[in-house]
């Protein structure tokens, strides 16, 4: 006996799912084939979104623009652009602005494809992205930002077998800081070295020689300009 109070539970004995009509679903729906409401349910929501899409996409492309914008930025892609092989530590020197901020920018730049960065052992030039010279001129320009090596570049190239001593007495230099230089220009394809008894002849590559003719006078100019 079960008081009034209690419940049983028995086995369900009517028909399973699917062993009548309606009870089962065997196959999927063309979009065609559903429900008339429905398609026009669904071919209003793509509306909707279309519609929204076309008022807010250029609101949303103007605030991608914007952020491409920026004061300090602008100032760094123009002393970039003016001084092509550029480091952070002379855009901070020039701009006066801190190295955070340097940084950041420098990434946004990279980000929107505006620079690109070549690393020289542990130093970073920064050219504009459209900067079109060639890995041997991006080379020079390496060493025409460092006025010891762009000095001894432009009396090697202006006195042709040039000697260490000489280039040693010219500048009051220690022996080793010009064997360290040349060295350093003959690894990277700038300076050829000919043995002369206990001199080392220094000479320009020849394949470079009209192109670092022609950025030592861009460089010398921009100094004369400033």
């Amino acid at each position: 006996m079960v008081s009034a109070s209690e419940y049983e539970i028995v086995p369900h004995t009517g028909p399973e799912r699917g062993m009548y009509p309606g009870g089962g679903f065997d196959r999927t729906l063309s979009f065609w084939e559903l429900p008339f409401k429905l398609q026009l349910i669904y071919i209003s929501g793509l509306l909707a979104t279309s519609v929204t899409l076309y008022k807010f996409l250029p609101l949303l492309l103007g605030r991608v623009r914007q952020n491409c914008k920026n004061q300090n930025r602008d100032e760094i892609l123009e002393f970039i652009t003016a001084n092509p092989g550029t480091t952070k530590s002379e855009i901070e020197r020039q701009l006066k602005l801190n190295r955070g901020t340097i940084r950041y920018h420098l990434k946004m730049l990279q980000i929107y494809n505006k620079v690109k960065c070549v690393r020289k052992g542990r130093l970073v030039m920064v050219f504009k992205n459209s900067y079109k010279h060639t890995d041997s001129e991006q080379k020079i320009e390496f060493f025409l930002r460092n006025d010891t090596k762009k000095c001894i570049l432009i009396s090697i190239l202006r006195e042709p077998g040039i000697t260490n001593w000489d280039l040693t007495q010219k500048f009051c230099l220690d022996k080793s800081t010009v064997h360290w230089h040349i060295s350093d220009m003959n690894n990277e394809g700038l300076v050829d070295i000919k043995n002369d008894g206990k001199y080392k002849r220094c000479f320009i590559n020849p394949t470079i020689k009209t192109d670092m003719e022609r950025l030592i006078s861009e460089s010398e100019s921009g100094i004369s300009a400033s």
